[in-house]
C-alpha cells in the first residue's frame, strides 16, 4: 500500500524494524530512515549532509527532505518527495535521467569534499590541530561515501 503521509519520529538509534509510515530521524548520526513510500517494504536510509540530503523542520513539527528520494537500486525504482510530511509521487524516470542525476550527485559530492579539504589550517597551528584537521577530512570523506 502506498504511503501518502509520514509521521516524523526522532530517535537516538534507528530501530531494527522500521515501521511503515514512520519517518525516523537520528540527529546524532545525521541520518533518516523509512520504509519505501511505494509500499514495496524496502528500507530507505538518507545520510544528511550538504552533498546529499537536507532535512527541513517546520514550526508545526512537520519535516521535508531535500532533494527527492530516488530508490533506483530497488526493484520498485520509486521516486518521490517528502514535503511537510506528505509524500508526493514524482513518477518514473528513464535510465538515462537516473544516470544523469547520479552523475550530478557525484559532482556535488566531489565539489563539497574539495571545499572541505581546501580549508586552510591556521598558520602556526599545533601538531594536534593539524592532525585533527587531517582526521576530520578523512572522516568527512568516509561519511559522504558511506553506502547509505
Amino acid at each position: 500500500m502506498k504511503i501518502k503521509v509520514v509521521k516524523p519520529q526522532y530517535v537516538d538509534e534507528l530501530p531494527d524494524d522500521l515501521e511503515e509510515g514512520v519517518f525516523y530521524i537520528c540527529e546524532a548520526f545525521d541520518l533518516t530512515a523509512h520504509r519505501c513510500c511505494c509500499g514495496c517494504g524496502e528500507n530507505v536510509f538518507n545520510k544528511l549532509n550538504p552533498a546529499k540530503w537536507r532535512l527541513e523542520k517546520m514550526s508545526d513539527g512537520s519535516v521535508s527532505l531535500f532533494p527527492s528520494v530516488g530508490n533506483w537500486k530497488y526493484a520498485c525504482k520509486s521516486h518521490y518527495w517528502i514535503r511537510a510530511n506528505k509524500v508526493i509521487d514524482a513518477g518514473a524516470m528513464s535510465a538515462q535521467a537516473i544516470e544523469a542525476v547520479q552523475e550530478r550527485d557525484r559532482r556535488d559530492r566531489d565539489s563539497y569534499l574539495a571545499q572541505v579539504n581546501a580549508r586552510p589550517i591556521p598558520e602556526g597551528a599545533t601538531v594536534w590541530a593539524r592532525l585533527r584537521a587531517a582526521i576530520t577530512r578523512v572522516l568527512n570523506r568516509i561519511r559522504l561515501l558511506w553506502p547509505w
